[in-house]
C-alpha cells in the first residue's frame, strides 16, 4: 500500500466543475478606434497651433459676424439691401477698432516704456515690506557685502522697452493680414450666412426633417448672438465703470485701464487676474503707499465681483452658464496653443459649442458636459 488515500466512490464525482471565468478579451477594433482618436486629437492641436495666424482671424470674424447678424436683419426688414447692411455692420466695427486704438495706443506705450522702472519700484516696496519679518537679513546683507568684494557689480535696471516695441513692430505685417482677413471674412459671413442655411437645410432627408434644421439652426443664431452682444456690453460695462473709479482715484490714463479690463473680461479667472496685477504695478509706480496703489485693484476686483456675481447670471441666465472646471481646461489649452487669443476666445467659442450642441442630435453629452 503506498499511503495515498483514494476518495470514496461517487465522492466528487458527479458534482460539475465550475470553469475558471473567462476574461473579456479587447476588441482589436475597440483599441484601434482609441488610438485613432487619440491620433486624431494630437493632429488637431498641432494643427490649431501651427495654423493659428490662420484659424484665429477665421473664428474671430465668425463670432462678430454672430454679433452683427442680427443689426443686418434688422436693416434687411427696414428695406436696405443687405450688401449695405453688410458693409454697413464692417464699417462700425472697424470704426470701433480703430478708434479704440487710436485713443489707447499712445497711453499703452508711455506705460509699456515706464513698466521696467515701476516694476523695480513694485520690488523695492516689497523687499521693505518683508524687511521687519527677516530675522536673518543681517547676516545675509553681510554674506552680499563679502561677495561683492570679489568683482561682484550692482544690480541695475534694464530698460526692455525697445526690444518690446521691436517686437510689436516686428508682429505688425502678421497683425495687419489678420485683420484684412477677419474684415473680409465677417462681410461675406454677414452677406451669404443665410444662403449657407439654405445648403444645410438641403441635407435633411424630408421636410420635417428640414424643418427641424431650419427651426434649430435659427434657434442657435438667435443664442449665439445674443450671447454674444450680451457678453460684449457686460464686458464694455466693467470698463467703463472701472475707469470711473480709477478716475476718481487718481489714476493715470484711466480709459486705457478700463479697455483692458473690458477686453480682459473675456478670460475669466485669468483675465481678472492680470488686470489686478497691471494696476497693483501702476498703482506702485504713482504712488509710494501700499494702501493708495492697492486702491486701484481692489476698486477693479470690487466690481468685477458685482459683475460676476450679480449682473452677469441676472443677464446672461443660467442655463447657458458654463461649467468652472470645463472653462479652465479650456482657457488651459487655448492659452497654450494661442497664447493671448486663445484666452480670450475660449469661452466664446465654448459657449457657442454648448448652444449648438442643445440642438444638434447626439450632442447632449456634449451640452451636459459643458454646463454647470
Amino acid at each position: 500500500m503506498s499511503g495515498e488515500s483514494t476518495p470514496p466512490a461517487g465522492e466528487g464525482a458527479g458534482e460539475p466543475r465550475v470553469a475558471a471565468p473567462a476574461t473579456p478579451a479587447v476588441a482589436p477594433g475597440s483599441t484601434r478606434t482609441r488610438l485613432l482618436g487619440v491620433l486624431v486629437a494630437g493632429l488637431v492641436v498641432y494643427t490649431c497651433a501651427v495654423a493659428e495666424t490662420m484659424i484665429v482671424p477665421i473664428l474671430v470674424a465668425i463670432l462678430l459676424g454672430l454679433m452683427f447678424a442680427p443689426f443686418v436683419r434688422a436693416l434687411e426688414r427696414w428695406h436696405v439691401p443687405r450688401p449695405i447692411g453688410a458693409l454697413a455692420a464692417v464699417a462700425i466695427a472697424l470704426a470701433i477698432g480703430v478708434g479704440a486704438f487710436a485713443l489707447l495706443a499712445a497711453p499703452a506705450r508711455e506705460w509699456i516704456a515706464r513698466m521696467p522702472r515701476a516694476l523695480a519700484h513694485v520690488e523695492s516696496v516689497v523687499r521693505d515690506l518683508r524687511r521687519p519679518l527677516q530675522a536673518a537679513s543681517d547676516a545675509t546683507r553681510e554674506l552680499g557685502k563679502l561677495a561683492s568684494m570679489d568683482g561682484g557689480q550692482n544690480v541695475r535696471v534694464v530698460d526692455s522697452t525697445p526690444g518690446l516695441l521691436s517686437q510689436l513692430a516686428s508682429a505688425a505685417p502678421t497683425l495687419l493680414a489678420g485683420i484684412t482677413v477677419i474684415v473680409f471674412l465677417m462681410f461675406l459671413f454677414l452677406l451669404h450666412g443665410d444662403a449657407l442655411l439654405r445648403k444645410f437645410v438641403t441635407l435633411a432627408p424630408h421636410l420635417r426633417a428640414k424643418r427641424d434644421v431650419v427651426e434649430a439652426t435659427r434657434q442657435a443664431q438667435h443664442e449665439l448672438s445674443l450671447y454674444m452682444i450680451t457678453i460684449t456690453l457686460i464686458n464694455a460695462a466693467l470698463g467703463l465703470a472701472t475707469a470711473g473709479a480709477l478716475y476718481l482715484l487718481g489714476v493715470p490714463d484711466p480709459l486705457l485701464w478700463g479697455g483692458l479690463a473690458a477686453l480682459m473680461n473675456f478670460a475669466p479667472f485669468v483675465g481678472p487676474l492680470l488686470t489686478a496685477c497691471a494696476l497693483t504695478v501702476a498703482g506702485f509706480a504713482e504712488s509710494a503707499s501700499p494702501l493708495t496703489a492697492l486702491a486701484a485693484p481692489a476698486a477693479f476686483l470690487g466690481l468685477h465681483l458685482i459683475e460676476g456675481q450679480l449682473i452677469t447670471p441676472h443677464l446672461v441666465g443660467r442655463r447657458l452658464e458654463l461649467d468652472p472646471v470645463m472653462v479652465f481646461l479650456a482657457l488651459v489649452v487655448l492659452g497654450w496653443i494661442w497664447g493671448v487669443a486663445g484666452l480670450l476666445l475660449a469661452v466664446p467659442l465654448m459657449a457657442c459649442t454648448k448652444i449648438i450642441a442643445e440642438r444638434t442630435p447626439g450632442g447632449r453629452v456634449v451640452a451636459t458636459l459643458l454646463s454647470r
